[in-house]
């Protein structure tokens, strides 16, 4: 028996020595976006190997030697990699390719690492998962490098974005290869895409020019989202948020993925509401997600329809820092005096950052036989915005051969809706400092004294700023390979749009009827108003946009290069309701004002190595103006009209192992002709003349750089940091014309060596994630932002007419630079899995620290009228929201 019990020891003792030898393989197989792939066969011998799971993860435990590790999934190019298992686990990750090209490679001008030779950023649905919280999608793309997005007024779907220091106006977003910028002024309504990240697929953030082949306003980037479809895993999930301040959100989806008969359906559908941080931006919201995709031989059909129809309150306009919080308005630079002077002035001040002035309270009045009761007062939003924008798309992705591929899509967006104020803003209650509406209520009852108000005419309604458009588009594309190394694209951008604009009675708020203009006889009934009578103005915009774009494509070994030219013509046309028309007439009309516009752009990437690449892009943009900068409210073509001009620069290089990736780029953008965010007017001898000023210039330069490092299996650390130099480079005349030709007057302005405003210059953000066991996770970041100036108008500064704008040496002044701030955010989660049911639950609080800081800021704010210069006590400002959290429950079949 001794013989025995020495046998069994030496051979356990052998086989922990060889167990301890045994070292881990693990990693993550996914497509070229990204994207996880699940159920890839890994093997590293005949029959022996594993498969990815549902998060494209897999996990090999292997004796010292050599190996080589093949990865093989349909549809995709099988890969192979020689490792040597010795003193330390491994993390070996694998990036298939496609082995026909997909539609959203065709149409989403998707970039891909190693091969696209621009900067770009993915965001997963993962980190989406984990780390948005409740906030509006831009939010979450301050993890990327150059882009500064804030909640501005803090109203839910009320964010901005800037990326490079040029604001969404000229940053693209392509939903589905789709644009989505408003086709008048080029902005994006985020409250219109609620929802989104329930069906995404991926998001991208493409830095400067892009990759796209579209004539599109990327100057600053191009945000790139795709949806789910018939290529993702089939699944049911239905998931419950709780947040901050009454949060809650339901939201459902479905996945068939592909069935046996060639059809696919995707589905989400999402319900919210919440009191919003500030005061009285309470929301409530839908979304509505349907794509029916089906094949049919080589071609893939696919029918969309979504809409996020909502309505939530509003802080519209920015206030002194003293209105929100005195010691930080003295930390940040306001004087005492200042302070004083405002309380003098009978202004709020240090009324809390939740303070909102766009509501007050109010008892509405039921009348009787007898008498007039009032019940008690309620709270009442003065600012509300109210909006649906359902869009829907046919789409037809036709595989022609394995050398050519055909998209076309027809899409229709129809909006409807605006925003809500009163036709007068109120006056303030000195005790709530929240608008007097009872009083303004009470005046059109013919209640206040002196009782002059007998006919109970509205002084003061509340009025429907409405918004509405009719957008029709088609965008055909082609991809052909000429041979392995050398392929072509192009096709056709069509758009029509028509924007309706006016102003409607929305409340008599107590009276009987408004008069549209005061000073004519209140007993001509064509001045009477009521409720839904259009009043203040009316006016449709006409958009007409054709695009062709090329684009030549050459890959060879470690080189890839790539031409693109792209050719529009932007159609305006102005018709007018209000304005005086010729007799037979019903509007005042103005002719169509077409403009041609242009891009080139070039680039190429080399991979130095397969763990290095460099690259270089370079353009040249002619964009036209803007619909605002084209035609004024009377119907009055703009004086001089010139194209926005783009000249951009960019390089790369990129380092990856299989724990550590390295992504450093440098960039060089002048943009000419930048157009003035507000229209100028400008009167000669009793005559108003709206003019386009020219030759306002920048030049955007900055550095980017991003970082990942896998310190363990379970612990990845992630950094970034912009360093961004923006100023305005411009010191010219501004000369005015009549319509002969005639130089009529001239306005000098000097803003050369200014700081661009608007967007932190700096940011650098760090961030650790911890997956504590398989399916737990905590994570965290911290995100700096400085080198951040006041928003200002060039214009301002004319050494004639402002000479305040210059210091004692002649030098325009600098607008006043905000206090660098940073935020705290945290995240953790688990999930696991009962049979076949997935469980998830996740928690985030953001802005741990309850941090106070500004994060929008106008120098000399025109709303804002008791001091103008150059310091904090001239500045408008929102700011950034407090400490608020997030939970949620996902249930997934």
């Amino acid at each position: 028996m001794n013989v025995k019990y020495y046998i069994t020891l030496i051979l356990m003792t052998l086989s922990l020595i060889v167990y301890g030898q045994n070292k881990t393989v693990s990693g993550t197989v996914t497509d070229e976006i990204g994207e996880p792939l699940i159920g890839v066969n890994v093997v590293y011998g005949p029959g022996l190997g594993v498969v990815t799971d549902i998060d494209g993860a897999y996990s090999l435990t292997l004796p010292q030697g050599e190996y080589e590790l093949s990865v093989s999934y349909v549809g995709f190019e099988p890969q192979s990699k020689k490792i040597t298992v010795s003193g330390k686990n491994l993390f070996i990750d694998f990036r298939l390719k496609t082995i026909t090209l997909s539609e959203v490679e065709v149409v989403g001008d998707v970039a891909k690492t190693r091969e696209t030779p621009i900067a770009f950023s993915n965001i997963s649905p993962v980190q989406i998962e984990e780390q948005l919280a409740a906030q509006d999608i831009p939010l979450i793309l301050n993890a990327t490098p150059g882009v500064y997005a804030t909640a501005s007024g803090g109203g839910d779907g009320d964010a901005r974005i800037n990326i490079r220091g040029f604001n969404q106006r000229n940053v693209a977003v392509m939903l589905d290869g789709i644009p989505v910028n408003d086709m008048e002024n080029g902005w994006v309504y985020w409250s219109n895409w609620f929802g989104l990240d329930a069906v995404m697929r991926y998001t991208q953030v493409q830095r400067g020019l892009g990759a796209s082949k579209l004539a599109i306003p990327s100057v600053g980037g191009t945000i790139n989202i795709a949806t789910k479809g018939i290529d993702n895993k089939k699944g049911i999930s239905l998931k419950q948020e709780v947040g901050s301040d009454g949060y809650l959100r339901s939201t459902l989806g479905l996945t068939t993925g592909r069935l046996a008969n060639g059809w696919g359906v995707t589905f989400a559908g999402s319900y919210k509401r919440g009191d919003g941080w500030v005061d009285q931006t309470w929301t409530e919201g839908w979304f509505y997600f349907l794509r029916v995709d089906k094949e049919i031989g080589n071609h893939l059909l696919s029918v969309t329809a979504m809409g996020a129809p909502q309505e939530h309150g509003q802080r519209s306009y920015k206030k002194y820092i003293a209105t929100f919080d005195t010691d930080y308005a003295l930390e940040s630079g306001m004087t005492q005096e200042f302070i004083n002077n405002l309380k003098n002035n009978g202004l709020p001040v240090n009324r809390g950052l939740r303070y909102n002035p766009n509501w007050g309270y109010l008892s509405r009045a039921y009348i009787t036989d007898t008498d007039t009761i009032f019940p008690g007062s309620e709270p009442t939003s003065t600012a509300n915005n109210f909006y649906h924008k359902p869009m829907f798309s046919l789409r037809d992705f036709w595989s022609v051969s394995e050398k050519l591929y055909i998209s076309n899509i027809l899409y229709l967006s129809l909006g409807n809706g605006g925003g809500q104020s009163f036709s007068t803003t109120p006056g303030n209650d000195t005790v709530t400092w929240q608008q007097d509406l009872q009083k303004q209520y009470n005046a059109n009852l013919n209640l206040i004294p002196p009782y002059f108000n007998s006919t109970n005419v509205s002084s003061n309604v509340m009025r429907n700023a409405m918004n509405n458009h009719f957008w029709l588009g088609l965008l055909s594309t082609f991809d052909y390979s000429l041979s392995k190394s050398v392929s072509i694209s192009g096709g056709l951008d069509l758009r029509t749009y028509k924007g309706e604009h006016y102003r409607e009675v929305a409340d008599l708020f107590g009276g009987n009827y408004f008069l549209d203009d005061g000073n004519q006889n209140e007993n001509n009934d064509t001045t009477k108003k009521y409720v839904g009578d259009k009043i203040g103005y009316h006016n449709d915009a006409l958009v007409r946009w054709g695009g062709v774009f090329a684009q030549i494509e050459y890959m060879r070994g470690n080189l890839t290069t790539f031409l693109n030219l792209t050719g529009s013509m932007s159609g305006y046309k102005r018709v007018d309701y209000f304005l005086p028309y010729p007799a037979g007439e019903s509007s005042n009309e103005t002719p169509w004002k077409y403009i041609p516009g242009f891009t080139v752009k070039a680039g190429a990437n080399y991979n130095l190595s397969e763990s290095m690449n460099v690259f270089m892009n370079l353009g040249f943009i002619s964009k036209a103006q803007r619909f605002n900068n084209v035609y004024d409210r009377s119907n009055t073509l703009f004086r001089d009209i010139k194209n926005e001009q783009v000249r951009a620069i960019e390089l790369g290089y990129s380092y990856f192992q299989p724990r550590f990736t390295l992504n450093v780029n440098t960039y060089y953008t002048s943009w000419l002709n930048k157009p003035a965010d507000r229209a100028m007017s400008v009167s000669i001898d009793g005559e108003f003349y709206s003019v386009n000023i020219n030759d306002m210039n920048a030049r955007h330069m900055g550095v980017e750089m991003e970082f990942a490092w896998k310190i363990l299996d379970n612990l990845t650390f992630e950094s970034l940091l912009s360093l961004g130099d923006w100023i305005w480079t411009s010191a010219d005349t501004a000369r005015i014309y009549d319509d002969n030709g005639q130089q009529i007057d001239v306005r000098p302005f000097d803003a050369r060596g200014l700081y661009v405003g608007d967007a932190a210059q700096f940011q650098n953000r760090e961030s650790l994630r911890w997956e504590i066991i398989r399916g737990l996770y905590t994570s965290g970041s911290f995100t700096w932002f400085g080198k951040h100036y006041a928003e200002f108008n060039p214009l301002d500064y004319d050494p004639v007419n402002n000479p305040g704008s210059f210091d004692e040496n002649g030098d325009p002044k600098q607008s006043w630079k905000i206090p660098a701030y940073y935020v705290v955010d945290v995240h953790a989660g688990y999930s696991w899995w009962i049979k076949k049911v997935g469980f998830q639950v996740r928690g985030s609080i953001i802005n741990l620290l309850d941090s106070k800081f500004i994060t929008d800021a106008q120098n000399n704010d025109p709303y804002l009228t008791h001091s103008s210069g150059f310091d904090a006590n001239s500045a408008g400002v929102f700011m950034g929201m407090g400490r608020r959290f997030n939970l949620s429950l996902r249930i997934s079949l």
